[in-house]
């Protein structure tokens, strides 16, 4: 073990087993501070990791520790440098941060636009108190992580893990009757007030390409595209350790060391981190970040990117499916049954049920034998949709003509088929039109008419002429329209929910993180549920979600792409252990995408070289409880493979609709 400027690298033989991708680790514990109560369990929680990716998974070499008085502010900052500068560190290759230790909450330091909001922090070993008599030493603000972290993922890409067994409420340290448990937080007043221009240098020498990053400015936040975090608790909860253990770090090796990480998402790692009852009793693990759904340390979805949905066993053996009428499930819904996500050759098929009953937010399969290789957690896979919300779709004889000896063609033809739609012979009547194009290749034609009003019909891009190509395409279409169109019809919501898109700008006057802050710069632009601007990416843009009801609602806001059928997610909240999340959407109040507290960076359009205009739709989706909306999402299926698509494409058949609605609007966007 080697010690070098204060932080060790551990260099030794190589345990990993070459199942995962290559792996580097920054591991920061700290028991001991300058201020506030000491901790028992910090230490022993980095080491504890430390020897799990020792054993399993990661060349010691690929590892750096920072414990106790080696973990002051300036090698802490150094660690994160580090990574981002190490050469041996290439684009998407797995990157792991751990820190256990204090956490912190800090009035925000006069001109910081933050919304009136708290900066959390973690706390180095150095920080001082408030009236220290020699130099200063400041926790570090997320401010500043989140720029540490842009630096890496400007440079190393976007497979980043960040875990964090610390909280930012305040209020004691002791729980009452149990001596041996600690919280991980520091009070504000032991703390030294943040300066407006803290860690300045940081920020000023911080790359173009890194305030270009998506890696929003509170490393806590939701929305988080650069990395996928993993924290012990929510934001107003306690983080503790007892006996020397934290309670978080010991609840996540226990499942690391127990489940196949080669099929582990993010996702399921919380949930079953939520399974533990010394935990959830005393805090609530939160998973946040867009590539959740993502195997962790890997850098793309493996094996299928269709959007799985999660099914426990109930204990009288029915399998409850965790979607239902919100998410779309309605009669006529197949499921393929797989005990993991991920659909490939270990993982095969064990069943194909229809749906029993529906539920707002939950379903139960029709089982008519028991599945004997089936526990929980399982996954179920759409495999068809009810007909009622299938797209009618017109061939051109030409193209007709070219299939008739395909049998498979033949089926969707006949109406035999599940791929989310059936033909149909009236072109007038149809969702989609289908022709061959001079080269032979298959064109779309969308008849949808919101979109055809806007000046979009023929799709930009065509197929080969090939069936399993044209279908995935007709399967995406329908995924597109369906949850497109879909709303709540009662809207409990209709005066008190809105969606506002504005301009932002940087101001040039300040720095603020590792960027200029943005701010508004004009008036709502989303005054008639039709927004028309100019594809530039230079023009930046953000959006502010407007809750006036008396309800807490749970926001998930989506963007479809009418040329390539994509269902992109804007922001999806964060998954919890035990299902129940911090509200981001409060009643009577405001959330901003792109700008101020939540911390995203602007959104900006732009066109393709041969588009002239293309059209989208921004559509929220609220719930008064948290759900699962990942499963919504899409890619393009003209990129080539399997889109990620097909979600439940069925509508709810229940009188009793839950308080769920909707608000969409068309942006169309034009050439300059």
């Amino acid at each position: 073990m080697n010690s070098s400027g204060g932080i060790t690298s551990t260099k030794g033989r190589n345990n990993s087993t070459g199942a995962v991708p290559r792996i580097f680790a920054l591991i920061i514990g700290i028991d001991t501070y300058a201020v506030g109560r000491p901790l028992k369990g910090a230490v022993w929680d980095g080491k504890s990791v430390t020897k799990y990716l020792r054993n399993k998974l990661v060349p010691p070499e690929h590892i750096t520790e920072i414990y106790n008085e080696q973990a002051t502010r300036n090698a802490i900052i150094k660690g994160f440098n580090n990574l981002a500068m190490d050469k041996r560190i290439k684009k998407g290759d797995a990157i792991l941060i751990f820190y256990a230790g204090h956490g912190c909450e800090l009035e925000a330091p006069p001109g910081w636009e933050t919304d009136g909001a708290k900066v959390q922090g973690i706390v180095p070993c150095d920080v001082t108190p408030p009236a220290a008599r020699s130099k200063t030493v400041h926790a570090i603000p997320d401010y500043t992580i989140a720029t540490l972290l842009n630096r890496i993922a400007a440079n190393k890409g976007d497979n980043i893990t960040v875990i964090l067994d610390c909280c930012y409420a305040s209020g004691g340290t002791r729980s009452e009757g149990d001596a041996g448990l600690r919280t991980r937080s520091i009070e504000s007043k032991d703390l030294p007030k943040l300066p407006h221009d803290i860690d300045k240098n940081i920020r000023e020498s911080s790359s173009e390409a890194s305030r270009k990053s998506i890696t929003p400015a509170g490393f806590a936040q939701s929305g988080e595209r650069s990395h996928v975090s993993l924290t012990a608790c929510g934001s107003r909860e306690k983080a503790h350790e007892i006996n020397g253990r934290g309670l978080f770090t010991s609840a996540l090796l226990l499942v690391l060391k127990k489940l196949d990480i080669n099929t582990l998402t993010y996702t399921e790692l919380i949930q079953h981190i939520g399974k533990n009852d010394s935990l959830i009793k005393r805090q609530r693990p939160q998973c946040d970040g867009i590539n959740k759904d993502r195997v962790i340390f890997r850098s793309k979805l493996v094996g299928t990117n269709q959007p799985m949905i999660q099914i426990e066993i109930q204990p009288d053996g029915a399998l409850k499916l965790f979607a239902g009428s919100v998410q779309g499930v309605t009669p006529g819904s197949r499921f393929q049954i797989y005990q993991h996500h991920l659909v490939d050759s270990s993982n095969p098929c064990l069943a194909t049920l229809g749906v029993a009953t529906i539920q707002d937010y939950e379903s139960i399969l029709k089982l008519n034998f028991p599945i004997r290789e089936l526990s929980s957690p399982a996954y179920a896979l759409q495999v068809d949709v009810g007909r009622e919300n299938d797209i009618r779709v017109y061939m051109s004889p030409a193209l007709r003509q070219r299939l008739k000896n395909d049998m498979n063609w033949q089926a969707f033809v006949s109406g035999d088929s599940t791929f989310g739609s059936y033909s149909t012979t009236d072109k007038i009547e149809a969702d989609m039109c289908l022709d061959i194009t001079s080269n032979d290749r298959v064109s779309f034609q969308t008849c949808n008419k919101l979109i055809n009003e806007h000046g979009i019909s023929r799709l930009p891009h065509t197929t080969p002429l090939d069936v399993d190509t044209i279908t995935n395409v007709l399967g995406s279409a329908s995924a597109w329209n369906w949850h497109l169109r879909r709303t709540n019809e009662k809207s409990p919501l209709k005066d008190v929910l809105r969606i506002e898109m504005i301009n932002v700008k940087q101001d040039l006057s300040r720095w603020e993180g590792d960027r200029r802050p943005i701010i508004p710069d004009g008036n709502n632009l989303n005054t008639s549920g039709i927004v028309d601007i100019v594809a530039d990416p230079t023009r930046l843009y953000a959006y502010q979600l407007v809750n006036n009801s008396t309800v807490d609602l749970y926001p998930y806001l989506f963007y479809f792409d009418a040329s390539a059928l994509i269902i992109e997610p804007y922001y999806l909240g964060p998954t919890t252990s035990t299902g129940k999340a911090d509200c981001p959407l409060p009643k009577q109040s405001k959330m901003t995408l792109g700008y101020g507290a939540n911390g995203r960076v602007p959104f900006a359009y732009c066109l393709e070289d041969e588009q002239q205009i293309d059209v989208g739709i921004v559509k929220l989706f609220v719930t008064n409880s948290p759900v699962e909306f990942g499963m919504l999402s899409q890619g393009s299926p003209f990129e080539g493979g399997r889109a990620s698509v097909r979600p439940e494409q069925v509508k709810s058949i229940l009188e009793s609709i839950p308080y769920w609605d909707t608000r969409s609007m068309v942006l169309v966007q034009r050439r300059a």
